[in-house]
């Protein structure tokens, strides 16, 4: 008896056998044959700040939906060669609510969870977009940052390492002294020949006293912005205010500051910081009663939703100047070229017959990143990280922001810059921000 139940568990244990090895055959063969289809869909995936302090930055996924949808719409999806097939392209985004603590997990969310094959990030500080580039870089996923300056990214996430999945189109604050510098070699490119354009168009030297206060958060733009700006001033015959205008982020009381540029007799102020920082910064000058002949303040006045809330009883942003990444004014005709027949123009149109609101810049920068990006898996005919990189990294193409054509050291693509000031329409009670200098 226990002879023929030994005989019966090996018949058993056999059969077993062969019925799992029949299933592992045809769950591979099910892979493969999935495998050899292809993708069923193409994902971009970005985690944007589209709420919080830098919710105008996260107004981007506007354009970047705009340049999917342009490109599902013009070619029926991403024709992808190494299956022969189209699918169609979707563009997956999260919210990190403007806390740079949640950017670095939503990426990885997106590659590991969602399954994206590329990312993009936002032209935004650079604490919401660098987790994004160390998640590309652990796995084999090309990122594309969609604009901001060249120095704090470089310089400070970089530092000295390789970042080969990452890269840049944005501006340089000055000549940033790299080994290949920044394609582009003429004015109208950096933040220096901007800025100073504008103050030259002011007359600033002979309408003011020359006398600058300067001003930055302590976060990393502001940092950087803060470590170039007073030398590059005094090079160009200004006077910089022996002031500690470097304030932490928490800060909610600017009084000493203030008081500080006073005494110091400053005309001019020169900043980087976010909106609800200088919208405090610059009441504490009205409280004091010091008005400054020219403000010049970078990411505080970038977008219609910081200026606003300033408030207009008085209207603090009247004035305010700031540089410009991109317009609806920009012509195909000079080589910012949309998907299919997307101007600037029309970019701008949609924007604000669907979201009802003063036109964001930042929508055009979106716009380009995803724009670049489609054009890379379109060249690689593949979703394979390597392939996509391969094909960014070759990139020479004509965008609704400008020309793409990034430095193969640097990462880094340079966009034309102009110079812009808010005006006040006290009948309408609007604020518009107008191109005033531009060398381009």
């Amino acid at each position: 008896m226990k002879k023929l139940l030994a005989i019966l568990l090996a018949l058993a244990l056999a059969v077993s056998l062969v019925l799992a090895g029949c299933g592992g055959n045809g769950q591979q063969e099910e892979e493969e044959e999935e495998e050899e289809e292809g993708p069923t869909e193409v994902l971009l995936g970005a985690t944007l700040p589209q709420t919080g302090n830098f919710a105008g930055f996260g107004e981007q996924g506007f354009g970047m939906q705009k340049a999917v949808d342009d490109w599902n719409d013009t070619y029926g999806g991403m024709y992808l060669s190494e299956w022969d097939v189209t699918v169609p392209v979707r563009l997956v985004i999260k919210n990190n609510e403007s806390d740079g603590a949640l950017v670095g997990p939503q990426s990885t969310e997106l590659v590991v969870t969602e399954g994206v094959h590329v990312l993009l990030s936002p032209d935004a500080p650079a604490d919401l977009h660098d987790p994004t580039s160390v998640v590309a870089n652990a796995n084999g996923v090309a990122s594309i940052i969609c604009g901001g300056p060249l120095e704090p990214w470089y310089n400070g996430m970089r530092s000295g390492e390789d970042w080969p999945y990452t890269w840049l189109h944005g501006f340089a604050i000055g000549d940033p002294g790299l080994p290949n510098p920044p394609p582009r070699d003429v004015p109208g490119y950096t933040m220096v020949d901007t800025w100073f354009m504008y103050m030259d168009e002011a007359d600033a030297k002979t309408e003011t006293n020359g006398i600058v206060g300067v001003f930055a958060s302590s976060d990393s733009d502001g940092v950087g912005w803060y470590a170039e700006f007073p030398g590059i001033l005094e090079g160009n015959g200004y006077t910089v205010a022996d002031v500690d205008g470097l304030f932490p982020m928490e800060t909610t009381d600017y009084s000493t500051i203030v008081s500080g540029w006073i005494a110091a007799d400053v005309e001019i102020l020169w900043g980087n910081c976010p909106g609800a920082h200088f919208g405090q910064l610059f009441e504490e000058c009205y409280t004091q009663g010091f008005r400054p002949k020219i403000c010049l303040a970078a990411r505080a006045a970038l977008f219609p939703v910081d200026v606003n809330s300033w408030g207009t009883t008085p209207p603090l942003g009247w004035g305010i100047g700031t540089e410009v990444w991109w317009s609806p004014h920009y012509e195909v005709a000079d080589g910012f070229e949309g998907i299919g027949d997307r101007t600037a123009a029309s970019l701008a149109a949609d924007f604000a017959a669907e979201e009802n609101k003063p036109l964001n810049r930042a929508i055009g920068s979106g716009y380009m990143g995803a724009q670049v990006m489609l054009n890379a898996i379109h060249e690689a005919g593949d979703v394979d990280g390597d392939a996509i990189n391969a094909a960014v990294a070759a990139t020479d193409l004509n965008t609704i922001k400008g020309w793409v054509n990034f430095d193969s050291e640097t990462h880094f693509s340079a966009c034309p810059l102009s110079f812009g000031q808010w005006f006040y329409d006290e009948v309408e009670e609007e604020f518009t921000l107008y191109i005033v200098a531009s060398a381009l």
